[in-house]
């Protein structure tokens, strides 16, 4: 019951503070196989199994990078958190370099423009066992001055999806578990209040309810959760 008490505490201490969730340039979208574009904080379940010239098996997210402003003149780059790979690597090619990872951990492409209006970033996973690789990503929008050197300034945050490579049974995840180690308790409460006071983390990863926002309602959805005994 201490415990209650603290959780409770925690949330009325941080309901003053403001949403940090930021605002998102839908200029560039994501966009699935199917011309679909894919909705700012969505997840997406891959678990289609190919095999690829080298004999290797592979599974492809089928997301694109899509121009929906019709803009020719901004600069791309996408950052992508490794949030679990249970085996195997994952690759990641945009716009012209590709990336490789065997580990978690935050990353980022190269910098670049669209070479067309619609571009496949080639984001897939070579499982070498049954397992999962959960990835985030995240289109950040740049313009250039000059060109020798060339500098890159900052324009905006477009939109955030995770996608869930899947190879074996697809465990759906817990409910209020935005740590991913399949539990809900204070270590979830001290990961959005981590993120709700250092907005320049990955803030969506704390979104709990996955209404697109990171806020003290996260923090209510969770403790709800543990009241309810998960």
């Amino acid at each position: 019951m201490k415990r209650i008490f603290t959780y409770l505490f925690l949330i009325f201490s941080l309901a003053a503070l403001p949403a940090t969730a930021q605002e998102v340039d839908m200029s560039y979208v994501f966009m699935d196989e199917d011309g679909e574009i894919i909705d700012n904080g969505s997840t997406v379940v891959r678990n289609v199994i190919s095999v690829d010239d080298a004999g290797s098996e592979i599974i492809n997210s089928g997301i694109s990078v899509f121009n929906l402003a019709g803009s020719s003149s901004d600069y791309l780059k996408v950052h992508y958190v490794i949030e679990r790979i249970d085996n195997g690597t994952y690759q990641i090619c945009f716009p012209t370099n590709c990336n490789m990872q065997t580990k978690v951990g935050t990353y980022e492409t190269g910098m670049g423009q669209l070479m067309a209006d619609l571009q496949d970033i080639q984001s897939e996973w070579f499982p070498a066992a049954d397992g999962e690789c959960v990835v985030k990503l995240t289109i950040e929008i740049f313009s250039r001055e000059g060109m020798f050197p060339p500098t890159y300034i900052h324009e905006a945050w477009g939109p955030t999806i995770t996608v869930r490579f899947v190879k074996g049974a697809i465990d759906e995840p817990v409910y209020g578990d935005v740590t991913g180690d399949g539990e809900v308790n204070i270590v979830d409460v001290n990961f959005i209040i981590s993120r709700i006071l250092d907005p320049s983390s990955d803030v969506l990863a704390a979104d709990a309810n996955k209404d697109g926002e990171v806020n003290i309602n996260d923090i209510n959805t969770v403790i709800a959760v543990i009241l309810n005994n998960n």
